[in-house]
């Protein structure tokens, strides 16, 4: 289970690509059909990993972050702290994220207000047998408004023009923030958490991929877990910065990717001021030919992501 269309068709609610299936999904036809809907508008691959604590060094600000040294005892009873070892530009990057998420001003949802998010996804498909996705390969565009309820048991959509509510279900990473307001909120707990999910990948790509889709699939999301997972990410050995890279609408992004699979690069990008999610993206990083014959070639762009509006209302329908 090792090629993207099929960890795309299990994990669903990583970034835009055909519908999946995870445990727990809505438990009647129509909550189903709704959380497929708003999860099949975001879906992943399969790979690698991350790493590493640090500490932050603050001069006047944010400054940058260090491994912390680890104390060892001398034969001549003293104690002798090794030299802090330099962090990764990844890890200073999504340290000081979790830091800039914790300093946000938030106000928790009540549990009858609802989340509302509007996405913009565009994505290639998955070439079927004789076909070939490449470089400049048109991406076929569509905009996600949805809103879920605070406490988690109610969502709403549109279909077809008629705003439609359901029952939630579950599915993983959790929709609501009911349930994502319970997730650890230290960086180890937060990684445990993600490495104990069911995915397609190895523990460290499932991880990176599993922590991408948290945020991406909340648009509310606490600051204690924001920064959790960030933290989590800087944990996971191979993660690379773009510190200019493009998200989907052209602006200036730092990126934060993970190859996946040695072939796909699977990005969260960030805004280069805040710090705050701005959407994903995954590229085709070396050329990959699917089972059923059909080809990705490097250069080409898989799915990308870009959020529009995040936030809380009173009643589904209504934006912030």
């Amino acid at each position: 289970m090792n090629d993207l269309h099929e960890v795309r068709r299990l994990m669903a609610p990583a970034d835009p690509c055909p519908p999946g299936a995870f445990e727990g999904a809505a438990h009647d036809p129509a909550g189903r059909a709704a959380f497929e809907r708003i999860t099949a508008s975001t879906a992943r691959r399969t790979g690698p990993s991350r790493r590493t604590t640090f500490r932050l060094v603050a001069a006047g600000g944010v400054a940058g972050a260090l491994i912390a040294g680890t104390a060892v005892a001398t034969s001549g009873g003293g104690t002798h702290r090794p030299a802090p070892v330099a962090a990764t530009e990844a890890q200073q990057v999504l340290n000081v994220a979790a830091t800039f998420a914790l300093k946000q001003p938030f106000t928790a949802p009540r549990p009858g207000q609802w989340v509302y998010t509007e996405t913009r996804y565009r994505r290639s498909g998955v070439p079927g047998r004789g076909q070939i996705v490449k470089p400049g390969s048109p991406l076929k565009t569509q905009v996600d408004r949805n809103w879920v309820r605070a406490d988690g048991k109610r969502m709403a959509l549109y279909d077809h023009g008629k705003l439609v509510t359901s029952a939630t279900g579950g599915g993983t990473p959790p929709i609501d923030y009911a349930t994502v307001a319970k997730l650890p909120t230290d960086p180890d707990g937060m990684l445990a958490w993600a490495r104990k999910q069911k995915t397609p990948a190895d523990p460290n790509g499932g991880a990176f991929q599993l922590l991408g889709s948290l945020l991406l699939n909340n648009g509310v999301l606490p600051p204690a877990q924001t920064a959790a997972a960030y933290r989590a990410m800087a944990k996971i050995p191979g993660v690379t910065v773009d510190r200019a890279a493009k998200d989907g609408a052209g602006h200036t992004a730092v990126s934060v990717s993970f190859l996946i699979e040695g072939w796909a690069k699977d990005e969260i990008l960030l805004d280069p001021s805040t710090y705050a999610y701005r959407g994903h993206r995954t590229t085709v990083a070396r050329d990959h030919t699917m089972p059923d014959g059909g080809r990705f070639l490097k250069g080409a762009v898989e799915s990308q992501s870009v959020r529009l509006t995040a936030g809380v209302v009173d009643e589904p329908g209504q934006r912030p």
